[in-house]
């Protein structure tokens, strides 16, 4: 029923539409399917990290996830995001049951899983398909031929689920379905492969203040996405050079380096995507990352405490990425200087008391072992001094992002660029911007002047339209999609369609935008109209718009 339709697949509205059907429209029903979807990413990323690499490691793995800042704000807004990063945990929790059991029918879940993820956000779902395809191919049950077989079962009904919508919405006639969001030529396809698409690696459809920073960097210092996501890249990395390494003789089927695989890859596909994307990036973006680097994290970390007395190699791996993601956090701590300052030398202080404790358990003729019996159960030095190395990792590792998790439950996010951390003032003026509220005054004339009309108002854009139909609860046209530039691109609604809701009293004012048809027939047909106490938006003037003014002119 709508005129132009968003630039996203339909999931994750459906998601809150059934949402508002059963608690009514408020921020809470919208809001908490996305909570849902953050605590069963957590709840299936635990399960799939413990079947492959133990229970120690799955704990570690959902802690790090939940106190990941990106996750945190993206379980807290309504953006597709969340539901996508739930969708590639279960595909991944898919593949691992397919590895335990060899039925092909965990391998055709997980491809339905992915293809979910397309209908939620299209092509960045499969940027964990070669990391799926890669670990069952290396892994999986079977022969060669089994193996292909079930790889192109599982391909085979991702592509189906993938573009069932897709395919079904463009059989519908144009005249009869929204026009695509983010198209001129109103097609799912185009907005697939094109904006949605390669335009964002290549930029060629655009960019935006990012893009500057796209290089090996971006994810780890670059302007507002290090302290998104870049908090334990470096640790993760290193778990995934340790678990590579330990695993480097293991049997073919070995869960333990598939989970390396699987894991690794997906965070590298993602690395390599989100740092060297030249369209426009978002920082959120990298939320989809975040499963695999926690799980990469949790996984690498116990492996390596497991191994750092047995060699002076494995302390110093150990040492090294303690110290190094510490140093890290002090850095992205120092971009945000008013908030907590005396938590990046804290971080930097525990790094180096874990660092020292490491070495002098290793150095210790007899080491108490850090994962056998209880560990206080006999106070020595030796216990002392793991207790202190183990609490202090768990600063070094865990005090930025926790103190950024928690600066985030603190203060709601507006607008189109939610960011994890301190709230407007402290962290980056991106995380300024204002609450779209609709002047009073403009919203009580048009109330009072409405005279039975459907729509209470045709405005340029979602920022414009979107507040007065949130303020009021009466349906409002957005006219050019998502943004007022978008206006430029997408032509919907065309000047017969805008021509149409007003000869039959559909509508009644309109605030033309950018469009030069729609605007130049609206300014040369109908009226302009002064709102006391409400001055001229960034969008034009507003009109009104009689059935005389359109008579004889709508198709």
């Amino acid at each position: 029923s709508g005129v132009v339709s968003l630039d996203k697949g339909p999931l994750s509205d459906w998601m809150m539409g059934l949402s508002g059907r059963i608690f009514g429209f408020s921020s809470f029903s919208m809001l908490l399917p996305d909570a849902l979807c953050g605590i069963a990413s957590v709840i299936l990323l635990h399960d799939a990290v413990r079947r492959t690499l133990g229970h120690r490691a799955a704990l570690l793995a959902a802690l790090m996830l939940a106190l990941s800042p990106v996750s945190v704000v993206m379980d807290r807004y309504n953006d597709p995001d969340a539901l996508l990063a739930l969708l590639l945990v279960a595909s991944a929790w898919a593949l691992v049951r397919a590895l335990e059991s060899g039925r092909l029918r965990h391998m055709l879940l997980c491809g339905a899983f992915v293809g979910l993820g397309f209908n939620t956000k299209m092509l960045e779902a499969y940027v964990v398909v070669p990391a799926l395809a890669v670990a069952f191919a290396v892994a999986g049950r079977g022969g060669w031929r089994r193996r292909l077989g079930y790889l192109l079962s599982a391909g085979a009904v991702m592509v189906v689920v993938s573009f069932a919508w897709f395919t079904t919405m463009m059989l519908i006639p144009a005249a009869d379905r929204p026009y695509v969001g983010g198209t001129t030529n109103n097609s799912w396809f185009s907005l697939i492969f094109g904006s949605n698409g390669l335009s964002r690696l290549t930029g060629a459809g655009g960019s935006n203040g990012l893009s500057r920073f796209a290089g090996l960097t971006r994810l780890l210092t670059g302007a507002f996405v290090g302290s998104e996501i870049g908090w334990l890249l470096l640790f993760a990395l290193a778990g995934l050079l340790a678990g590579l390494w330990v695993t480097r003789r293991a049997a073919r089927e070995d869960r333990r380096r598939a989970a390396y695989l699987l894991f690794g890859l997906w965070g590298l596909a993602g690395f390599v995507v989100f740092s060297f994307s030249r369209g426009i990036f978002l920082p959120y973006y990298t939320n989809t990352m975040a499963p695999a680097v926690a799980a990469l994290a949790g996984g690498g970390g116990v492996l390596m405490f497991e191994r750092f007395h047995s060699g002076w190699g494995w302390t110093a791996a150990l040492a090294a990425a303690v110290a190094s993601t510490a140093a890290l956090s002090f850095w992205l701590l120092r971009g945000t200087p008013s908030f907590v300052p005396w938590l990046r030398w804290v971080v930097l202080g525990a790094a180096a008391v874990a660092v020292v404790g490491i070495v002098a358990l290793r150095a210790r003729a007899r080491w108490p072992g850090p994962w056998r019996g209880r560990c206080l159960g006999r106070l020595g030095p030796g216990r002392l001094v793991l207790g202190l190395a183990l609490g202090a990792t768990a600063v070094a590792l865990l005090g930025g992002p926790t103190a950024y998790s928690i600066a985030t439950v603190r203060y709601g996010q507006t607008g189109s660029d939610p960011a994890a951390g301190p709230g407007p003032g402290v962290g980056a003026s991106r995380r300024a911007a204002a609450v779209n509220t609709p002047n009073a005054a403009l919203v009580a004339y048009l109330k009072a002047h409405r005279d039975g009309a459907r729509y209470l108002i045709a405005a340029n854009g979602s920022q414009a339209a979107a507040p007065i139909a949130l303020a009021t609860g009466d349906p409002v046209i957005t006219m050019g999609g998502f943004s007022e530039s978008g206006e430029t691109t997408v032509p919907a609604p065309t000047v017969d369609q805008l021509k149409a809701f007003i000869a039959t009293g559909e509508l009644r004012y309109v605030i033309p935008g950018l469009a030069p048809a729609r605007t130049g027939w609206v300014k040369s047909h109908c009226r302009a109209v002064t709102v006391p106490d409400h001055a001229t938006s960034s969008s034009g003037s507003m009109y009104l718009c009689t059935r005389a003014d359109a008579s004889g002119a709508a198709n």
